[in-house]
This record gives structure tokens, sequence and C-alpha cells, in this order.
């Protein structure tokens, strides 16, 4: 058996506490990597989250005050007395402005709802709870617009057409996106065919609010519903809306019946 000499073994040593070094400081290094990946990871997601949170602050109140006109035009037409007043007057004017102004509201909604969707569509949501439920509202209202299996098909839009109304109502100015005014929309609606011919279906649509009863206008009932449960996720405290956020119930139309008076 050979004997080891002193420096032999002070040798084997040294190169086994190398050794010994070297796996602890490639552990450590593999350790500290996978630590700041997960910390870029977290660090990723709350820009992630904190972009998307800016973006639907930015366009909350517009968005908000878009719902709103919306809702109010339906809670009127179904359960109001402003169209079965003025759509058939007899004043060309008033009758255009019922009409039209009705389209407009649901095109200038449409129109808030693209521009952020176009926002939102490179980030990464996540999991963040409070974008899963902006997301919701808005699939909600598009749901209701879209489904067939109503009584009637007034108002109806599918997705496509949904998308498609949103995007001819965007325009671009200095600050970015935003939503052309009433007084363009109407004027393109009288001068420009092809534009118009978006909205020829939802004006003649118009006057079926008067020829139905409540089941015929059930679609709209649940349109204004769920835009009031999305003006309530988008002003919980009614900081920005203060009123009108009643929504819909059977007796109002039968009220509006009552209070139209006879011609």
């Amino acid at each position: 058996m050979t004997t080891l000499d002193t420096g032999s073994i002070v040798a084997i040593a040294s190169a086994a506490l190398s050794i010994l070094a070297a796996v602890i400081s490639g552990y450590m290094a593999q350790r500290s990597s996978k630590l700041e990946h997960r910390l870029q990871q977290e660090r990723h997601r709350e820009t992630k989250a904190e972009q998307t949170e800016e973006i639907i602050s930015r366009y909350r109140e517009p968005l908000l005050l878009a719902a709103n006109s919306l809702q109010s035009r339906m809670h009127n037409a179904v359960g109001g007395d402003y169209l079965p007043r003025f759509l058939h007057c007899g004043d060309p004017e008033q009758e255009r402005y019922a009409r039209d102004f009705t389209v407009y509201t649901v095109a200038e909604y449409l129109c808030w709802v693209e521009i952020i969707r176009r926002e939102l569509r490179f980030l990464d949501l996540g999991t963040e709870e409070r974008t899963r439920e902006f997301n919701r509202h808005l699939e909600t209202v598009s749901r209701v617009m879209l489904l067939i299996t109503y009584e009637h098909d007034h108002f109806r839009l599918f997705r496509g057409q949904q998308r498609a109304i949103g995007e001819l109502m965007m325009v671009t100015t200095n600050a970015g996106s935003d939503c052309m005014t009433y007084p363009v929309f109407s004027s393109k609606l009288e001068h420009e065919p092809e534009f118009a011919r978006w909205f020829a279906r939802l004006r003649r649509d118009v006057d079926a609010f008067l020829t139905h009863d409540w089941n015929g206008n059930i679609r709209q009932v649940h349109l204004q519903w769920a835009l009031i449960d999305l003006i309530d996720f988008l002003d919980p405290n009614e900081v920005r809306l203060t009123q009108n956020r009643a929504k819909l119930v059977e007796n109002d139309w039968a009220n509006r019946i009552t209070a139209v008076p006879a011609e």
C-alpha cells in the first residue's frame, strides 16, 4: 500500500475543496438566476397590470358616458315617451334626430369598446381579477347585441358588425383615438352612402320599438340591464354619474303606453 506524503494529501484536499466550492458556486448562481427570473416575471406582471389599469382609467370616462347614453336611450325607447312623441311627430328634423341619435348612441358605445380593445390587445392581461371582470361586462353587452334567441331581430348586431361600426366611428386626433361627434355622424349619414349603408337597418329598427310589446323589446331591456352593470363597475361610488341608474321593469312599458297622448 502506497503511503501518501503530506504534499499529496494537501493537494487532494485542495482539489476536493475546489470542486466543492465550484459546485456550491454553481448552485448559488443557478438559484440566484432563478430568483432573478422570478422577480423579473413578477415585475413584468406588475408592469402589465399597471399598463392595463392606466388604459382602463384613461378611457373610463368616455366609455362610461357612452354606456350611459346608450342605456338611457334604451330606457327611454322602451319605457319612456320621447320616441312615441317625436319619432312620428310630423317635424322631419325632430323625427330624424329621434331616429339617428338613437343609432348614434349604439355606434358611439361600440367605438369606445373598439378603441379599448385595440389598446389592450398587446398586453398580457394575466390573471388580474379587475381586468377579467371588466372584459366580462363588455362581453355581456356584446352577447346581448348578437344573440339570435330573442323573439325579434331589431337592433341585433353580430360581432363583426359591432367591430366594423366601432371602426367606422373612430377618428384620430393629436391626443390619440376618439369617437366622431354626432354632427359629423349625421352629416356622413346624409352625404356618404357607403357609410350610411352600415346603419340603414338600425335606423329602420328604431321604429320597431313602437310596434313591439315588452317581450318584443326584451333585447333592448337586457342591453340596458347589462349597461347598468357596466356603469356600476366603472363608477361604483356614483362619483361621475349620480342619476339614471334604474333598470327597466315591465311596469315602465305599461306606464309609457298609458302616458302617450292620443292623436
